[in-house]
């Protein structure tokens, strides 16, 4: 499926395209409820993984997995990522830091990681008759372990419900610009066509940011954006009308009601979202005073940027001065974060989308403070940032 404006054509995936996947996906997997005292952990026979044990199956838990049976037999996730990644030690190069492996876990650490584990629900710290949902797979992983007050949003019914909700105002129906999800989690953008015009350097146009999680990674929701079709990205921001289309997976879920909240952000919501799009391009009257690094820095600061040599900060610096080094001004900086962001995972796209949005319609008073206060950023916070050693 494409969309096209000013013969230009945008692969988009279709709903039905989405569905499908989601569909195809879920056929490989398989939820089992059992009572704590059905479920035992162990290392599988080489020592390299952890293992959980149902019904005489061992599947080997995610991270995301393992820190929901942290939260319930009381390990912490900063420990669970500790016994599971190498211990590092930084290294100098050309006054450049960056990080090398001073050693690797090995199943001694791993061993006591699980014994944390079974320490956690001994003596009865945890209800063994307790029932918790196991959301495992055919190839042998354990995505999700949920309680029985867990409530969630089927990924299928969301994106029926929002097509329908599409089919009230008319017109092309949508398609998603950015699909990275899986039949447990959405992170989608949605373009919708009829919103799409030819200004200046492209095309532009509005889209919504569509979440859900069966298993807990993030709320149900549904956000503003705006797309820019020449590198295909967009940023996301707060509407009113959208943002209270959220919901937290927890009790009875009422479809009933997250449909009638879901009608009424599409339907009052992607008007208005139009009205944003001049917004987004008078960033461009928002020059910048300082050179380009030093506000990305400011930026990466503020926004707890992943800091070094092949940390975020340096990346939409990357980016900056290969696509967008023209635009010296908020619109070349927050295009530059919005690239970046489609080089991470999908959380981080998603959250870096939102840092861009968070510009969306700076007074001219706020941009010269921000100006002000990069300008005052100190070369060593400014190295740290980047990873460079000064000399």
């Amino acid at each position: 499926m494409s969309v096209t404006t000013g013969g230009k054509d945008y692969k988009v995936l279709s709903f039905d395209g989405a569905i499908d996947k989601v569909l195809d996906e879920r056929r490989e997997r398989q939820d089992i409820e059992v009572p704590l005292k059905a479920f035992s952990m162990s290392l599988d026979a080489n020592g390299e993984n952890i293992v959980g044990t149902l019904d005489g199956r061992d599947y080997v838990p995610t991270m995301h997995c393992l820190k929901q049976m942290g939260t319930i037999m009381g390990v912490s996730h900063a420990v669970i990522k500790q016994y599971l990644n190498p211990v590092m030690k930084p290294k100098y190069v050309d006054k450049v830091k960056t990080e090398v492996v001073r050693y690797e876990r090995d199943s001694v650490d791993r061993e006591l990681l699980v014994q944390l584990f079974k320490n956690g629900i001994r003596d009865g710290r945890v209800d063994p008759d307790k029932v918790f949902k196991f959301r495992t797979y055919n190839d042998g992983t354990l995505r999700a372990m949920l309680s029985e007050q867990y409530g969630y949003i089927d990924n299928v019914w969301y994106l029926e419900e929002l097509r329908k909700a599409f089919n009230t105002l008319g017109g092309d129906e949508p398609g998603f610009i950015h699909w990275r999800g899986n039949a447990d989690t959405i992170y989608a953008n949605l373009l919708i066509p009829d919103s799409l015009t030819t200004e200046g350097d492209g095309d532009y146009g509005t889209l919504l940011s569509v979440g859900n999680c069966e298993i807990g990674k993030r709320r149900w929701s549904l956000m503003a954006g705006l797309f820019r079709g020449i590198c295909t990205n967009g940023l996301i921001f707060d509407l009113k009308v959208l943002d209270r289309v959220n919901q937290v997976h927890r009790g009875d879920i009422d479809l009933v009601k997250i449909r009638e909240k879901l009608v009424e952000g599409v339907q009052g919501g992607v008007p208005a979202i139009v009205a944003y799009k001049d917004q987004f391009l008078q960033m461009r009257d928002h020059k910048l005073v300082v050179p380009p690094t030093q506000m990305i820095a400011q930026i990466a600061q503020d926004y707890q940027l992943s800091s070094g040599p092949n940390g975020q900060a340096v990346e939409v610096v990357k980016q900056f001065n290969k696509h967008e080094r023209a635009d010296r001004n908020l619109f070349g900086i927050v295009n530059a974060i919005t690239r970046a962001a489609q080089e991470y995972d999908p959380a981080e796209h998603v959250r870096l989308d939102e840092i861009g949005g968070n510009f969306l319609g700076i007074s001219e008073q706020r941009w010269e403070a921000y100006n002000q206060r990069a300008a005052a950023l100190s070369e060593k916070k400014r190295n740290r940032i980047f990873g460079v050693v000064a000399a």
